[in-house]
């Protein structure tokens, strides 16, 4: 399931029609990894006669606060409204980030840190208050001092990238949470070689990822990062984009290659 289509308005106040209500509780499901400590809806396209009581309700509504943050959830899906459409956003987000998830597999390399890299594929935020201790572990490799791994102040690309260094026995960049200062780290390249580094500006800060791959275009590069679209996967970028690539002081990138990337990924996103 990528998205989700209702025909008229779900829950409080809403027309409930069956196969709507069903829509909505399966699509929950989805998403339970959102709602904690929500348990699993039994999919019956029902409400119970008191809908202010019914799980499904209380499933909505704690959507709502969690992801939407609204203040006064109102417990209802309107077609193509608010909720609706985060729902169908995080539904498209998971299905890509599965998809990368089981499909990534790593190429003969020297860069022997992209093992380290690969196998955080699929972690991702938890949002509201909560935060995934993975995530958190990566704001120590940093130094950076936040506790929340959600919101465009505790962006954490660098952060990871700080962590997979030092797991590798690499000591990251000073003031490594900030993903510009990664320019700055081992020796500069010329161009992308898989398991570099590459940096790049965004709107109100930067981003740093692994480089995986480039299209058979030669037009995209394939980044391995983390805080992309809120968690570590890999997406496809224009290899314009990218300002910056560097490898550990001691790698030789005269061995080491660019591959075509064959595999899944997901288009960039949010890395804020």
């Amino acid at each position: 399931m990528s998205s989700i289509r209702i025909t008229q308005s779900v829950g409080l106040g809403g027309t409930n029609s069956l196969n709507d209500v069903k829509t909505v509780q399966t699509a929950l499901n989805k998403l339970l990894k959102l709602i904690p400590p929500t348990q699993a809806l039994i999919v019956d396209g029902r409400l119970n006669p008191r809908p202010e009581s019914s799980k499904t309700i209380a499933a909505i509504k704690l959507f709502q606060s969690k992801v939407l943050n609204m203040v006064r959830p109102d417990g209802k899906i309107d077609p193509n409204g608010r909720t609706h459409r985060k729902i169908n956003e995080k539904l498209i987000s998971q299905a890509a980030i599965s998809s990368v998830t089981t499909a990534l597999k790593m190429p003969a390399s020297n860069a022997f840190w992209m093992k380290t890299a690969i196998a955080e594929v699929g972690e991702a935020e938890i949002p509201g208050i909560k935060a995934n201790p993975q995530i958190l572990e990566y704001f120590k490799a940093s130094k950076f001092w936040g506790s929340d791994d959600s919101g465009g102040q505790n962006a954490w690309c660098g952060s990871f990238v700080a962590w997979v260094m030092l797991q590798n026995n690499m000591e990251p960049v000073k003031n490594a949470f900030r993903a510009k200062e990664w320019a700055s780290f081992g020796k500069p390249l010329a161009k992308p070689v898989f398991g570099a580094i590459g940096i790049k500006s965004r709107k109100g800060g930067g981003h740093v990822a692994f480089v995986v791959g480039q299209s058979a275009d030669g037009n995209y590069l394939y980044m391995l990062g983390g805080n992309q679209s809120n968690s570590v996967n890999v997406a496809k970028y224009k290899k314009e984009l990218w300002d910056d690539f560097v490898v550990p002081a001691n790698f030789d990138p005269s061995s080491a290659s660019l591959p075509i990337y064959t595999q899944k990924a997901s288009v960039a996103g949010s890395e804020a």
